[in-house]
């Protein structure tokens, strides 16, 4: 609606007032990733806690032709990494699991460059991923419940997993077929399944499952190789559906 956004803004202003936390939730898309500078610039004039980062998963009202580009992700986890050097807030990305792998790579490079240039020092990199290190994916660490009580994996990916109403959520994230699917990184397809990074990133589940049909299909916006493993080597993605499943 005409408005929304100056009201936005308003009300983030109120919220600072009283003391109150601000979270800020962005989806980046093709939509609007060339206003990506200016919007990140706008965050740094705000007082907020935390900027949520949202990566593209098409469903919805989500369109395959909004998604980004395997190179246009690598560009947004650069931008956003830097901004997190700097920035007052934390920066929570979700549904770009591999952005843990982008930001363990930079860590790892900032103490070769210092080792490198002065191996008596002793550098601490800034760890943004340490509240989580293994990272959370759907239904890895994660679990979501509609407004009837069915679980499912996360609000992208639209497998019911059983009904709160009629059994714990304790026992549907842990004994449910698809939830103990996705925790194992084994079944992983595709690169995902070769990847290195496999146990701290899992690449998007959701978004695997709406470009392939296949929850445990290699991520489809990921530009890295493997290590050993040449883009030749990648084993296919498996198309299709996991059989034993309930897809909504």
């Amino acid at each position: 609606m005409s408005g929304s956004f100056d009201r936005t803004i308003e009300a983030i202003e109120w919220a600072n007032e009283i003391g109150l936390p601000v979270q800020i939730n962005t989806t980046f898309s093709r939509n609007n990733v060339e206003d990506f500078d200016n919007i990140a610039a706008l965050m740094e004039t705000k007082q907020i806690a935390l900027w949520s980062v949202f990566f593209l998963v098409p469903m919805g009202r989500g369109k395959i032709a909004d998604l980004l580009s395997a190179e246009e992700f690598e560009e947004l986890f650069a931008k956003l990494y830097k901004l997190s050097l700097r920035a007052r807030f934390h920066i929570k990305t979700t549904e770009a699991q591999h952005y843990r792998r982008y930001v363990l790579q930079q860590q790892v490079a900032a103490r070769r460059n210092a080792s490198a240039n002065d191996p008596h020092v002793s550098v601490k990199v800034l760890d943004t991923i340490g509240r989580a290190p293994r990272g959370l994916n759907d239904g890895k660490g994660f679990a979501f419940v509609s407004h009837t009580g069915e679980v499912f994996p996360s609000g992208f990916l639209p497998f019911a997993a059983g009904n709160v109403r009629s059994e714990s959520l304790s026992r549907i994230y842990r004994e449910s077929p698809i939830f103990q699917q996705l925790r194992d990184d084994s079944q992983l397809g595709g690169k995902c399944g070769a990847c290195e990074f496999r146990h701290i990133c899992g690449g998007s589940r959701a978004r695997a499952y709406a470009m392939t049909g296949d929850p445990l299909a290699e991520e489809p916006c990921c530009a890295y190789v493997p290590q050993n493993c040449t883009a030749h080597d990648v084993p296919p993605p498996q198309w299709g559906r996991p059989a034993g499943l309930h897809v909504l």
